[in-house]
Order: structure tokens, then sequence, then C-alpha cells
């Protein structure tokens, strides 16, 4: 019986004539990222089981910077992106550090972790 009413209610209906968009073909797409293949992303790398911050030389009168881990040329915008994020997150974490010591100076007692009353801080 419900096959008989959705046909019924099928019958009743106009198609609006819209046109849709085709779907996406599958060509490649524009841009790809590429996955880091291990070895340096100019940032650090691994080696020997630990992590290993990258430098960068500075040639004089060159326009190009050069990476300390794998010797490759990069781009100088690259390079100063890389060093201000590396500053803004040393700076983020300076005024949480600075925040924190502030809320710990303006405290005089605290909860005993043994006995759970409230004592005095000690401030050698």
């Amino acid at each position: 019986m419900a096959k008989e009413e959705d046909a019924g209610l099928r019958a009743n209906v106009t198609p609006i004539p819209i046109k849709f968009k085709a779907p996406p073909c599958d060509d490649a797409p524009m841009l790809k990222v590429v996955s880091w293949d291990g070895k340096c992303n100019h940032r650090y790398a691994m080696r020997d089981d630990r992590m290993v911050h990258a430098s960068y030389q500075i040639r004089e009168g060159e326009t190009e910077v050069e990476c300390s881990l794998c010797q490759t040329r990069l781009d100088p915008m690259f390079v100063l992106r890389a060093l201000a994020t590396e500053e803004m997150q040393w700076h983020r974490s300076r005024a949480r550090y600075i925040d924190e010591m502030k809320r710990l100076k303006e405290r005089s007692r605290t909860k005993c972790l043994h006995c759970g009353q409230m004592t005095e801080i000690s401030r050698r």
C-alpha cells in the first residue's frame, strides 16, 4: 500500500527545469600538498633518534639563505617567517610565565596535599 501512495504522490510532482552542475572531474587538483620525505623540512630533522633544530647560514651580498642541515638554498621569506613564528611562541610562553609568577606571588596560603588543611607558603 505504501508503494501505491508513493506512486500517486510522484504523479502529482512537476519537475523544476533546473540544470545541475556537472560533477567534479577526476583530474588532479591544481594545488597539491607534498608530504615531507623525512629528510629535512628546514626547521628540524631527526638525527640519531634526537631532534636537531636547523640554523641558517646567511652570506653577505647574497639573496638566499642556506639550511645548515641539508645545505639547501632557501627563500629568505621562508626563513623570516619560521624565525618570526618561533619568536612569537617564545613571547607567548614568556607572558604566560610572568602571569603565573604574579599569580603565585599573590598567594600566601595553599591546601596541603596530605592533611587537606590550609598552610602558609614558605618564601625562602
